[in-house]
């Protein structure tokens, strides 16, 4: 249906009606449409159903991050606002036209200090294997990361906890998958991030630790070397003593898993190795990083 007879059919049922209010229309003025809810109301009417509908194309990518979507606004639809169940609708559609989407902002949503910590880190995690080819090589697991990291957000936001831990549980798994997809190309280099201007080891961060931890034991490589990273915020200076800090954090739980000291080779680096170019003065989480690497 073209727009203009989608328009003409909504103002004629509206007239009819008199109950517009959802679509901002006055008994004075019945004709006159808001732009932007027309769009919401053409989302729900008809470009979802089409997209429920549609035949597979594009990249297997945005075919899982279509469908993970319409599964989370579908099944969760008890839990969400109107407008958050439009907005999981709105990149379903936008997936299935084949434009980027991308993990929603940490600062998007009103949380307290340590879930920001957490996932900007979980964030800059997902977007190092986005980045680093996830989405060819393991594009099912990278999509349901994405997903469920969005899906884990919003509930932390809430206050459903247990749903953000089903949510986080679903990203963990997933990220282990595009991780060990990866590993062939990245040469063991594992890496975990941080919050800005802090050293500490969040939930996420040690997960990979204890990956790392578990794959030393099982392997025959004699050390890992630790290097430590910041983004281009803050002095110079002060940033390599940060690097150091995060370095000898990421040792001290190596360490306490197991790993023997003399088996770690602690290195830093401030802000002079940066895995995404800024200029200066710059917050970039995926700059705020321990990167480890298993060597001979």
């Amino acid at each position: 249906m073209r727009n203009g007879t989608r328009l003409l059919a909504v103002s004629a049922l509206c007239g009819v009606l008199a109950a517009c209010g959802g679509l901002n229309l006055t008994s004075a003025d019945a004709g006159r449409i808001d732009p932007d809810q027309q769009d919401d109301f053409d989302m729900r009417t008809w470009d979802i159903d089409e997209v429920r509908n549609m035949a597979p194309q594009g990249s297997a990518f945005s075919q899982g991050l279509r469908s993970g979507y319409l599964d989370l606004a579908d099944n969760d639809r008890e839990f969400f606002l109107f407008s958050e169940q439009d907005h999981f609708i709105r990149k379903a559609v936008a997936s299935a036209k084949g434009l980027a989407v991308t993990p929603d902002m940490v600062s998007l949503r009103s949380l307290g200090d340590a879930q920001v910590d957490e996932l900007s880190a979980a964030r800059a995690r997902l977007m190092a294997g986005l980045d680093g080819n996830g989405r060819l090589k393991a594009p099912g697991a990278a999509a349901r990361a994405q997903v469920s990291f969005d899906c884990w957000l919003y509930y932390e936001a809430r206050g459903n906890l247990n749903r953000a831990a089903e949510c986080k549980a679903a990203f963990e798994a997933a990220m282990a998958e595009v991780e060990q997809a990866l590993a062939s190309d990245i040469g063991n280099v594992y890496i975990v991030f941080f919050a800005w201007d802090r050293a500490e080891i969040t939930p996420v961060a040690a997960t990979i630790l204890d990956q790392v931890a578990n794959d030393f034991e099982q392997g025959e490589v004699p050390r890992i070397i630790l290097s430590g990273h910041t983004d281009t915020s803050g002095p110079a200076d002060y940033n390599l003593a940060l690097s150091e800090r995060r370095a000898r954090a990421a040792a001290a739980e190596l360490i306490a898993r197991g790993v023997p000291a003399d088996a770690i080779e602690v290195t830093w680096f401030g802000e002079t190795q940066l895995r995404v170019p800024t200029a200066d003065e710059v917050r970039e989480p995926q700059n705020r990083r321990v990167e480890m690497l298993f060597a001979e």
